[in-house]
């Protein structure tokens, strides 16, 4: 056999297995990352004077978005929008009600019982986690607080999330015992 034309051969080689493998693994990426963002809406959200990082959020926290015009977003589903609803709350209420008899029949959600004011109230003992944009009126955002406030509802750890930095003038937030 001569050694010469064996070297001469070109040799091809097939592509298509690679090329399956990379988009399977941007198909992954691109789940995965959605799945980890599905709560989260686009929001300006305004700067904290001074933080208190969320490094590890309970992944069982129930998120509600409120949008610059005061529209109620649960999982990617408006809930209440004033323009519709005007000042009847009622859907927000009903969406409080049915996050906890979901979150307790799931057990997701845990329930403390405390006494208060001699009567024993069922509590959540589970955070909830409202996200604002910059130039929500303050109304909307208390009315939520305000319905977790109810025995029926009973949130009573609320958590506000804020940025670290402002997104449109870019200033960064004090650190903790820092000067003012």
């Amino acid at each position: 056999m001569d050694v010469r034309k064996l070297v001469q051969q070109n040799v091809e080689m097939d592509m298509t297995p690679m090329i399956d493998c990379v988009f399977l693994l941007m198909i992954f990426f691109v789940l995965v990352i959605d799945l980890s963002q599905k709560n989260l809406e686009d929001l300006i959200l305004p700067r904290a004077e001074y933080q208190e990082p969320d490094d590890k959020p309970p992944e069982n926290r129930p998120i509600i978005n409120v949008l610059q015009n005061g529209a109620v977003v649960y999982e990617k589903n408006v809930i209440y929008d004033p323009s519709v609803h005007g000042k009847n709350y009622a859907p927000i209420k009903q969406l409080l009600i049915d996050i906890r008899r979901q979150g307790l029949l799931t057990k997701r959600l845990t329930l403390k019982e405390e006494n208060i004011g001699g009567k024993m109230v069922g509590l959540i003992d589970d955070p909830i986690l409202i996200r604002a944009d910059k130039w929500t009126e303050w109304n909307y955002i208390g009315e939520i607080m305000k319905q977790c406030s109810q025995p029926e509802i009973a949130f009573w750890k609320v958590e506000l999330a804020m940025s670290e930095q402002d997104k449109e003038t870019g200033e960064k937030n004090k650190k903790i015992g820092g000067t003012r």
